[in-house]
């Protein structure tokens, strides 16, 4: 079965409009709370905020860096949390891993790693929608 979700709009500072694929997903660790994060086709890895990832007390299993386009490299934790997404009662639950920068105030932004492998995922631009259907063979994850 696919389910959608439509884009969102994102006033910037100039005024302009932007439209983004915002999804909700829930992270269910000691708590379970929900959120709304930025689906992101380029992004090899999940990136949580430090302040949110302190409160969920999520493990910590190592160091890393994280470079961007703009060459940009950010001091970050690694670490795993359970998350669950879907639509109705089209919910599923699995791991993902990522990354939390250390000094960097960022948003949630939903990589590839752990995420996409677990839907065939489609972008239809023209209709500011994003469509996901479950695949049932998907491959084990690993942070290295």
């Amino acid at each position: 079965m696919v389910f959608s979700f439509r884009y969102k709009p994102i006033r910037l500072k100039s005024g302009d409009i932007l439209y983004k694929p915002l999804i909700p997903i829930t992270i269910d660790e000691q708590e379970k709370i929900n959120v709304i994060g930025i689906l992101d086709s380029g992004s090899d890895i999940t990136i949580i905020p430090k302040d949110l990832a302190d409160y969920l007390q999520i493990e910590i299993l190592g160091d890393n860096e994280v470079t961007g386009l703009g060459k940009s490299v950010l001091s970050a934790k690694q670490g795993k949390i359970n998350v669950k997404f879907g639509r109705g009662r089209e919910i599923y639950a699995f791991k993902i891993p990522v990354l939390i920068p250390i000094n960097e105030d960022v948003p949630i932004i939903i990589g590839r790693l752990g995420f996409f492998n677990q839907f065939k995922i489609t972008f239809v631009e023209q209709e500011k929608r994003v469509e996901f259907k479950k695949v049932e063979n998907i491959e084990n994850i690993s942070l290295k």
